[in-house]
């Protein structure tokens, strides 16, 4: 593990570094994917500039408003640079609003939009799985494979490195097919295929959290999302067989 990056006097948290990082990395891939459906780079990087402010500004006041009673004996505490001291939720939901308001602002195609991000959500996820790596967080269960890594002094199975070769394995497959893709579809390819590999490496994943008869609750959500993805593939493969015949 790596949770700090020392460098000279300098101690910089790996995590927090690695999601800033795979963020801009998301929107650069965002951006080539935009390119190659004919959308000017310029407007994944106003949307992904403009929504980072609106989630970092919304979510920051949610957090404020929900822990008002510690901020008031501290307030200074407001301009932190912590970012845990965010609201995700009002975050989410205020990037959300700012990127619907600049699609509608320009006319942007959405099929398109959504190829795009769904693209640098990919790498985004990728960034993460590593960070998680480093940091020894969501980690997997015991083994005695010779790959496995030493956490708490037990040997066990590296998910958070399964799921950034899934990812890359994935984003190197889109960046393939893209050409091939309607679309709209690239995005439900990355939804997917996403699925499939949280679906394979979650199997390995210590205390996941279980439903009905110990079913892992990430793996039946991934397998909802898979075969709904699979059969609107299916049927889109249908109607244009019909339509060319």
């Amino acid at each position: 593990m790596l949770p700090t990056l020392q460098i000279g006097p300098l101690a910089l948290p790996t995590y927090p570094l690695l999601m800033i990082l795979g963020y801009f990395v998301g929107l650069w891939f965002a951006s080539k994917v935009g390119a190659r459906r004919g959308l000017a780079p310029d407007h994944v990087y106003d949307m992904g500039f403009y929504a980072l402010i609106a989630g970092g500004v919304a979510g920051r006041l949610g957090h404020i408003l929900l822990y008002f009673p510690a901020y008031r004996l501290d307030p200074l505490s407001v301009l932190s640079p912590n970012p845990r001291a965010l609201s995700p939720l009002i975050a989410g939901l205020a990037a959300i609003l700012v990127v619907a308001w600049y699609q509608r602002r320009y006319d942007l195609p959405l099929p398109t939009l959504g190829d795009a991000f769904a693209g640098g959500a990919l790498v985004f996820l990728a960034f993460r799985a590593l960070a998680q790596g480093l940091n020894g967080l969501d980690f997997g269960e015991p083994t005695m494979a010779p790959w496995a890594i030493y956490q708490w002094n037990v040997a066990r199975h590296p998910v958070q490195f399964y799921e950034l070769l899934g990812v890359v394995a994935v984003l190197l497959w889109l960046w393939t097919l893209l050409s091939r893709l309607r679309p709209g579809f690239a995005a439900l390819f990355a939804l997917g295929g996403y699925a499939g590999v949280r679906l394979i490496v979650d199997a390995f994943r210590a205390e996941p959290v279980l439903v009905g008869q110990g079913f892992r609750l990430s793996q039946v959500i991934a397998w909802i999302v898979l075969i709904l993805t699979l059969l609107i593939f299916y049927q889109d493969a249908i109607r244009h067989e019909k339509s060319s015949s």
